[in-house]
């Protein structure tokens, strides 16, 4: 049994063998649990459509995608159950469900805990930003208008060709969100897109422009969207709006340190911290 379980796992390493693989991987888990296309899979990823078909194929063969077909459409899901499966069986010897039964019965919690622990940090290694998603507590709960302030800071680093969102990628966006309460919040206190992004290539400068199809948050930058979810909960909200998103890069901002980049941007700008900090929560209460 254990042979046939190993043969089973090695078989999806091999297929997970590949670069053009682990990048169509990376983007699926992205999109988890949306699906994508064949045509989109091959406009983020440039690859050949007779290769990508391969590719798809042999993913789909053993397990690690899902596909179904609409018409004239084939769309694509990453099987997160058969990476979950693949990561225990390395961790514990066991497949995920045989794991569950064996939890059902031991009364310590402390080897699930560790295996948790264990498939985010591994997740995180393989696929980078994917963790952010699966991970990140309370990000189902982000207002359409905060998701947007996420996506035009990945555009922001893309743009200036960076490999990482990092703080000030996340001040950009919600300046350019533009309809929200953190837009124009920041614009009462006279900050437009312009002498932000100024700011911001002055203090953080151009990439070799390599990035990656999901880019990663910094550590900085993941913290502020934790602290936007603990500053949501603390207001009694049960959804994380730009206004939070805001108050998290405030409150990473006065941890002791210097702060981030988005910071140092403000602060340039003429912004006193203490005074804008206090003006924000009182508009929020």
């Amino acid at each position: 049994m254990e042979n046939t379980e190993t043969a089973r796992y090695a078989d999806i390493f091999a297929a997970l063998g590949s670069e053009p693989r682990l990048e169509i991987m990376r983007l699926l888990f992205a999109a988890y649990p949306e699906e994508m296309t064949v045509g989109e899979i091959q406009e983020k990823l440039k690859i050949p459509n007779s290769t990508l078909s391969h590719h798809l194929e042999k993913l789909r063969i053993e397990g690690l995608v899902n596909s179904r077909k609409q018409k004239q459409f084939l769309w694509y899901s990453a099987n997160a159950e058969t990476m979950e499966d693949l990561l225990s069986f390395l961790y514990t010897g066991k497949s995920r469900s045989d794991r569950t039964l064996t939890a059902v019965n031991n009364a310590s919690t402390q080897e699930g805990f560790m295996f948790e622990r264990f498939f985010e940090s591994i997740f995180a290694r393989i696929f980078g930003f994917i963790s952010d998603r699966f991970y990140l507590e309370g990000f189902a709960r982000f207002t359409q208008e905060a998701v947007t302030v996420i996506d035009i800071a990945q555009d922001e680093s893309r743009r200036l060709g960076h490999r990482y969102i990092g703080t000030e990628q996340l001040l950009v966006g919600l300046v350019s969100e533009g309809s929200d309460f953190a837009s124009q919040f920041l614009s009462s206190a006279g900050l437009n897109l312009e002498n932000v992004k100024i700011e911001e290539e002055k203090i953080v400068g151009r990439g070799r422009g390599l990035t990656p199809v999901d880019i990663p948050f910094t550590p900085r930058a993941k913290r502020v969207l934790e602290l936007a979810v603990e500053e949501s909960q603390q207001l009694g909200v049960n959804y994380v709006g730009t206004e939070h998103l805001l108050l998290g890069i405030l409150k990473e901002g006065a941890k002791g340190t210097a702060g981030g980049a988005a910071i140092r941007i403000l602060q340039n700008l003429g912004v006193d911290l203490v005074a804008f900090e206090q003006r924000l929560r009182r508009a929020l209460t």
